[in-house]
């Protein structure tokens, strides 16, 4: 299992939700968890506090995300 956080999510955030799936799922191996520090809650990449404005720009998904979710799905399983 591939579990991928937004460093700059304020919806589902580092230091309370992925802590406590980080927790949950300390003994089982096969889970990787991967931090993208300037990601929002949609991966796309910014710069300080994110906000629910950034959401009504366009934009895309991180390509380190896309890529890394594309080495696990080849190299990860």
């Amino acid at each position: 299992m591939l579990i991928l956080q937004g460093g700059r999510d304020y919806q589902v955030t580092v230091a309370d939700d992925l802590a406590r799936w980080r927790d949950a799922l300390a003994d089982r191996p096969e889970v990787a968890i991967r931090i993208h520090l300037d990601a929002n809650h949609l991966f796309f990449t910014g710069q300080g506090r994110s906000t629910p404005a950034e959401y009504a720009r366009p934009g895309h998904v991180d390509d380190a995300v896309v890529d890394e979710i594309a080495t696990w799905l080849t190299d990860g399983r």
